[in-house]
């Protein structure tokens, strides 16, 4: 880059007579070239070049300039008849250039162009310089500060917007490998275009295999049709969708996961594929889970506290266990689903996104325990009062299907339901029937921690009975306690309160049926309900 500095203040009040000289031999006046130069915007410099025995530019004249180099400059009367050299010393050392260009002009008579920089003004200069005859040259300088600095600035916008795209994007591959939930990218044909740490951890496969498999090799076949419906559903409709399936590990487990789909759009514009962040939810379902155990745990409870007792030593402290029980639950419940209320307010009003979902999910399944366990404490609290029956007419087929909806059955238990199809109506309260049976559909769960079968099954005899068995595979019941299950306030559970054979006792018992059962360990247990028909 060539640069004018320090350049020299001298009085100089002559100008050289050969600036005459060279317009009057390029045949224009004088007068016409000074009246020609000093109306032009730009600042014009007429020079003479100097030369040494070897033809080799050592210096230049400066001849003479019009008005707009002399605002250029505010010395620039002064340089007229000086060498370079005398008003600008450093011309030599640090602008070399300047000879270089001049030379190749005077010599070959091609005209260039090039930039220059004032330190003392901080301006630039675009300057373009001919020779119409060796020897002399012109030059005409144009300010060109303002586009200089435009351009300056729209290089620095590029910059901070490049600087801006490149920490987005960093921002963005710092989420995409430190999330904890899988992120994974798949084209239009199912194949993975790409994904994270998360995502492939969560499988068991490496990147490498997982670019290999389809979406179909990666679920349980049962939720092959969701995806293709899901896929088609985002693709049509533009929005994205949260959902929940299961995912299949290299090693053949198969874990819960919550999942939000979104279409992959490319930056021409064309969807490509899809987008999907997946989020383990085992221990959000275990959770559940436990939180249903506990709710069954309740409703044991009460069931438990409901029995009628022949003893009325027995029944007033039962009574006493349910108010006791009844006024330490509720009050915490209420605590419980005041807190839950303003944590379900400020959940709301985060933005929109998987985990939000997630949590309002949460939420909603916890209010619906906190429901359900409130109307049990309800249901506790009105255990001194004798059994109400109110005797309908109903089908047990249905009944047993009803249950099975409310008793959360493990998949590693085969229910087995054998109720034949001209078994009579049974007239009794479907509902304390209903309780009885979730008694002993739970107890044969938990009773079988491993897996196992649950049969239930029916039948009726020429007397008017009804006969209803309850079997499970499960671990029996030690010989030295058969006689005390049906015993308020016995168990042999961490958990339980003893209450429920109890209740089913006492149920069974105020319809005018008998309850009983047949069990060895390590092969499971068998109950035996009695009912009239009518």
């Amino acid at each position: 880059m060539i640069h004018f500095s320090n350049l020299p203040s001298k009085n100089k009040t002559r100008h050289i007579s050969e600036a005459g000289t060279f317009f009057s031999e390029l045949g224009i006046r004088s007068e016409q070239f000074k009246s020609l130069f000093d109306n032009l915007p730009q600042g014009v410099a007429l020079y003479k070049m100097v030369y040494d025995d070897k033809d080799v530019l050592v210096d230049f004249f400066l001849l003479d300039s019009n008005r707009a180099y002399d605002k250029l400059y505010s010395s620039g009367r002064e340089r007229l008849g000086k060498k370079a050299t005398e008003y600008n010393p450093q011309i030599q050392n640090d602008s070399n250039d300047w000879m270089d260009i001049y030379s190749k002009v005077a010599n070959l008579g091609v005209p260039e162009t090039f930039e220059v920089h004032c330190r003392d003004t901080n301006e630039w200069y675009q300057i373009y310089v001919f020779s119409p005859k060796k020897t002399f040259l012109i030059s005409v300088f144009t300010n060109i500060t303002n586009q200089k600095k435009k351009a300056s600035q729209r290089l620095r916008n590029q910059r901070r917007a490049k600087r801006a795209l490149l920490l987005a994007e960093k921002r963005y591959r710092r989420f995409f490998e430190t999330s904890h939930d899988g992120i994974m990218a798949r084209d239009m044909d199912g194949k993975m275009i790409d994904c994270n740490k998360a995502y492939a951890k969560m499988l068991g496969y490496t990147k490498k295999e997982l670019r290999q498999l389809s979406v179909q090799q990666l679920l349980p076949e049962l939720w092959h049709e969701q995806r293709d419906k899901v896929v088609k559903k985002v693709l049509r409709g533009g929005r994205s969708i949260v959902f929940e399936r299961e995912y299949k590990r290299k090693n053949g487990s198969v874990f819960p996961a919550s999942v939000r789909t979104w279409r992959l759009i490319d930056p021409k514009g064309p969807v490509i594929g899809i987008w999907s962040i997946v989020r383990d939810i085992t221990e959000q379902k275990d959770q559940q889970k436990s939180l249903a155990q506990q709710a069954g745990v309740l409703e044991k409870l009460v069931a438990e506290r409901t029995k009628q007792l022949k003893d009325a030593e027995r029944l007033a402290a039962i009574g006493q266990t349910a108010g006791m029980v009844g006024h330490d639950l509720r009050n915490p419940l209420q605590t419980v689903l005041g807190e839950l209320y303003l944590a379900k307010s400020d959940v709301e009003s985060l933005v929109d996104d998987s985990v939000k979902c997630s949590l309002l999910e949460s939420i909603s399944a916890i209010e619906e325990q906190i429901v359900y366990m409130d109307k049990i404490v309800s249901d506790l609290q009105a255990f001194v009062q004798p059994v109400k029956i109110d005797k309908k007419s109903f089908s047990l087929s249905q009944l047993v299907s009803s249950i099975l909806e409310t008793v959360m059955v493990p998949q590693e238990i085969l229910v087995q339901i054998r109720i034949p199809e001209n078994i009579p109506r049974i007239k009794a309260d479907p509902q304390l029937i209903k309780r009885v049976l979730i008694n002993l559909v739970t107890n044969a769960v938990q009773a079988m921690p491993e897996g196992g079968t649950l049969n239930i099954s029916s039948n009726s005899d020429s007397e008017d009975k009804l006969f209803l068995f309850v079997e499970d595979s499960g671990v029996g019941i030690p010989d030295e306690i058969k006689n005390q299950i049906f015993t308020p306030l016995f168990t042999t559970k961490p958990r339980g309160q003893g209450f429920g054979l109890a209740v089913c006792k006492r149920v069974i018992e105020a319809h005018g049926g008998s309850i009983g059962f047949e069990s060895q360990i390590g092969q499971g247990t068998k109950f035996t309900i009695e009912l009239p028909l009518g």
